[in-house]
């Protein structure tokens, strides 16, 4: 018959009667743990083969995991198989068919992986046994430069399906021009009437150089520094002349009285006069001269819109003008000629300049005067 031990085969012959009995007869002590084919009571006979495997304690490491383990396998290969671990295309510590020892079995098995390297938007397939993150990326052939960094540390244990990503870093010098704003200086003028302003000396933006620090990680600006500035142009002021001068305001000389100076006759001229002018918009003197209140009151008093407008467009005024507007409301010559009104808006009466301007106001809104 055929004794096996732990792959060792020998022909022997006894006169036993059961497996245990040869045993015995040869020394050889079972444990709890060792396997024995067919068991110790089985009877034999002159064909048969007994194997004996006897347990052996091993070290074992999958990618990084440590467990001690028992197996009954005589050698490395049998003892990852017996022990479930999928050895196939995996770096192991020693050989496959190299034979285990009672004790001090160290195996470490760095399993097959199947993972993604992405570098500069394109995937690197990698199959193969690597067990950190620094032999996936070799393994990929991708390239690191000096400031590039993975996703996870270089030291890190991968395992199957990962993504590793590579983040370019690129730190770089750029210059940037930039407008330097010139500043406004206001100066006061009794040229101009209040409220008018006019530009003296245009001005104009300097310019200069700012020099920057930028960091990119894939592209993308995570850290902005400014290193340097320089100008390169000077800025120059741009001045404004804002107007003093005090619009005049006609004397009240209260029209009723003035009618009473003249004789009867001279006052019923001023009627014929009053009445050849009704068709030209009120001028004569049946409309006539109003004294400041008889204005104020015609455009409805403070908190009248009309009232605001007038306030600030000629200080009630029906005279007042600048050379190119005219009248109560500052009318252009050409606006009030498209109103209906003839000659010198100035010239009108009061509240002939009035009946154009709402006509104005109902054709083309309150836009018409800047201080509506």
């Amino acid at each position: 018959m055929i004794l096996d031990v732990n792959g060792q085969a020998e022909e022997i012959r006894t006169f036993g009667g059961t497996v245990g009995d040869i045993l015995d007869s040869h020394d050889i002590d079972l444990d709890k743990r060792d396997e024995v084919k067919p068991g110790v009571e089985t009877k034999v006979d002159r064909d048969m083969t007994v194997t004996v495997n006897t347990a052996k304690k091993v070290s074992l490491s999958v990618d990084g995991e440590e467990t001690d383990e028992w197996t009954n396998a005589n050698t490395v290969g049998q003892a990852l198989a017996d022990l479930g671990v999928d050895a196939k295309g995996a770096d192991l510590n020693t050989k496959a068919n190299q034979r285990l020892k009672e004790k001090g079995n160290d195996i470490d098995v760095t399993t097959s992986k199947d993972l993604t390297v992405v570098a500069d938007g394109k995937d690197h397939k990698v199959s193969a046994a690597v067990g950190t993150a620094k032999e996936a990326l070799k393994e990929s052939g991708v390239k690191l430069e000096k400031d590039d960094f993975l996703s996870v540390p270089m030291s890190a244990d991968v395992s199957d399906d990962q993504v590793l990503t590579v983040n370019r870093v690129e730190n770089k010098t750029v210059k940037d021009k930039q407008s330097i704003e010139a500043e406004v200086e206001t100066k006061k003028s009794d040229s101009l009437y209040e409220g008018e302003t006019k530009v003296e000396t245009e001005g104009k933006d300097g310019a200069k150089q700012v020099v920057y620090k930028v960091k990119t990680i894939n592209g993308e600006e995570v850290k902005k520094e400014k290193k340097d500035e320089k100008v390169l142009s000077e800025p120059e002021t741009k001045v404004v002349l804002k107007g003093t001068k005090k619009k005049e305001t006609p004397a009240d000389t209260g029209g009723s009285d003035s009618g009473d100076s003249g004789s009867s006759d001279s006052g019923d001229s001023g009627g014929d006069s009053g009445d050849s002018s009704t068709g030209g918009g009120d001028s004569g003197s049946s409309g006539g001269s109003m004294s400041t209140a008889e204005i104020k009151a015609m455009l409805g008093g403070p908190g009248s819109k009309w009232y605001s407008i007038v306030e600030c467009e000629s200080n009630f005024d029906p005279k007042a003008s600048n050379g190119t507007h005219f009248g109560l409301f500052q009318f252009l010559p050409s606006t009030w000629h498209s109103v209906g009104g003839s000659g010198n808006p100035a010239d009108a009466s009061p509240q002939e300049q009035f009946q154009r301007a709402k006509k104005l106001q109902a054709e083309a809104g309150w836009g018409q005067w800047q201080c509506s």
